[in-house]
């Protein structure tokens, strides 16, 4: 295993994963779109090098993203008191 390609490699996914939903508007379907991409990627990396690595970062990004959306919820949901 070459670390620094084995490691970058993932990094990179990540953070390609984590940039394309970090602007999401939390709709059913983009949620649905997000858990079967992290699906993928995850399976990509079954019984290779970094598979446990790569399933803990896009767990910490799902729980970032999820995180990102309640906290918008919370700030719309406030916007629609005071209407």
């Amino acid at each position: 295993m070459d670390f620094r390609d084995t490691y970058f490699n993932i990094w990179k996914s990540a953070w390609d994963f984590h940039k394309q939903f970090a602007d999401m508007a939390g709709t059913d379907k983009e949620w649905e779109t997000v858990v079967n991409t992290s699906g993928e990627m995850v399976e990509r990396y079954k019984n290779k090098p970094g598979y446990a690595f790569m399933k803990a970062l896009i767990l910490a990004i799902l729980d970032e993203l999820e995180r990102v959306d309640k906290q918008r919820q919370k700030q719309e949901d406030k916007g629609n008191e005071k209407k």
